[in-house]
């Protein structure tokens, strides 16, 4: 009789053990759930398109350019970005290479240079290039479209040889709510507007921002590899990012 009583009581007990487990785990695959939605970084493309393509193709091959390289801007596939400032940041995926890099910023005639600047990396990676405001001019107007392009220099005497990408970028202004909703501090939660709004250049910088700050951070990673591959950008979209210029 005691036997069986022990066993009895022993079975209530591993039930309620049973039942205590099951209900703790059930709000950890809803909190593992929740992570996983909050990694994605949800851009909305505006309703704007540009000519070209964001790729440049791939390079056929010169002392400074071996054959098959290519470098790839970090735009939609509208070819086009939105940005809320004047001064926005670019960026490019470049692999390793010596040869030069040179951005250039247009107008949309492409008759009048903007800015432009010459670099070179140590190594492969995406780095973002920040266009500067200057005191007396603004780079970028509000309302209109500008061209961008990266060209690698692959032989300096032969600049037709030069392996090239374009892009554009338009300046508008924000409405009274999106300025409103930019007010808040958070920048997770900055970074949210602007992709919900389709502000392509400042999701990317922010989020870019955010990693450099933090770069062992395992969510910010994620958003940065799902952002870029919503846009198609899979083939660079875990690259290493290299610094800003």
């Amino acid at each position: 009789m005691k036997r069986f009583l022990h066993r009895a009581k022993l079975a209530v007990a591993l039930s309620a053990i049973a039942a205590t487990v099951t209900s703790s785990l059930a709000p950890m695959r809803v909190q593992s759930q929740a992570l996983l939605l909050s990694q994605n970084v949800n851009f909305k493309p505006p309703d704007v398109t540009a000519p070209g393509s964001r790729q440049g193709g791939t390079h056929r091959g010169s002392k400074l350019c071996p054959a098959g390289l290519s470098i790839t801007p970090l735009v939609p596939p509208t070819n086009i970005g939105l940005t809320l400032t004047e001064s926005p940041t670019i960026f490019v995926y470049v692999p390793q290479t010596s040869a030069e890099i040179e951005f250039t910023l247009l107008n949309d005639n492409e008759d009048k240079v903007v800015y432009e600047k010459t670099f070179k990396l140590d190594k492969s990676g995406i780095v973002g290039v920040s266009i500067p405001a200057t005191d007396n001019n603004k780079s970028l107007e509000v309302g209109k479209r500008y061209v961008w392009s990266f060209s690698m220099v692959c032989d300096p005497e032969d600049r037709s040889a030069d392996l090239v990408v374009k892009g554009f970028v338009q300046r508008i202004e924000p409405q009274a709510t999106l300025k409103s909703d930019l007010a808040n501090p958070d920048p997770m939660t900055r970074l949210n507007v602007y992709a919900k709004n389709g502000i392509w250049y400042e999701t990317l910088a922010t989020l870019a921002q955010m990693r450099r700050q933090t770069p062992g951070d395992a969510m910010l990673t994620a958003k940065w590899t799902q952002l870029l591959q919503s846009q198609g950008l899979e083939s660079v979209a875990t690259q290493p990012l290299v610094g800003p210029l």
